[in-house]
């Protein structure tokens, strides 16, 4: 297994590389969900530094509630990796391989040259239309509802993390990716409007996508 290939560190690295090379494809899609979600903190009255205080109390806790939902996911994935048998050399290299083809998968998306970031954000569209019903299940109700969206970034590194074959070592690499996406996500959500503009220009997209595939080659030498 990847798991043998390398230790837990290599792991949360891989996937905090994915979460920030992602984090292009997270702003065009979730910057607004962000701060809708940050706005729901936002006690009535309340006024000044008190208001953005609120706010960000609120997105973080949903912010953390998400990363562990996908970190229990990366978990899940490697338990049930676990059950493959690729005891050889040539097994581990394949599963190697297969790994560099997910990060590889998950580049050409993030640069716009698949239409799976598309399709996540048509699945995606039912849940954002109800996004104002979320505060009535508290901030770590709506990180965990949040977390849950269909989204082709999450549904290609959950694959990443199964292919560990150790929950442990899933659970790292999720816990990495979700951490590499809280830095964009959470400026987004308290002003850095900017952000979600310059996330659509083809030349960032493209460099974020051709990072992670450089790291893919990467992991193959």
């Amino acid at each position: 297994m990847l798991s043998q290939c390398g230790d837990g560190t290599l792991g949360l690295v891989s996937g905090f590389v994915a979460g920030v090379a992602s984090s292009v494809h997270c702003l065009a899609m979730c910057g607004a969900i962000a701060t809708a979600i940050s706005m729901r903190g936002a006690p009535a009255g309340s006024t000044g530094g008190a208001v953005l205080a609120s706010r960000l109390s609120f997105l973080m806790q949903a912010q953390i509630a998400r990363v562990a939902l996908y970190t229990a996911l990366g978990a899940a994935a490697g338990l049930a990796g676990a059950s493959l048998t690729f005891d050889t050399a040539g097994g581990l290299a394949v599963l190697r391989w297969l790994s560099a083809l997910v990060l590889v998968v998950m580049g050409l998306s993030i640069a716009g040259w698949s239409p799976m970031p598309s399709l996540g954000a048509r699945l995606a569209s039912p849940v954002l239309k109800r996004l104002h019903y979320l505060h009535r299940v508290g901030a770590v109700g709506t990180g965990l509802a949040w977390g849950l969206m269909p989204c082709s970034m999450v549904w290609l590194m959950t694959g990443y993390a199964g292919l560990t074959g150790n929950p442990g070592q899933g659970a790292l690499v999720m816990a990495g990716f979700g951490l590499g996406t809280l830095p964009a996500l959470t400026a987004a959500a308290t002003g850095a409007g900017a952000l979600a503009s310059l996330a659509r220009q083809p030349a960032l997209r493209i460099g974020a996508g051709l990072l992670l595939i450089a790291f893919a080659v990467v992991s193959l030498l």
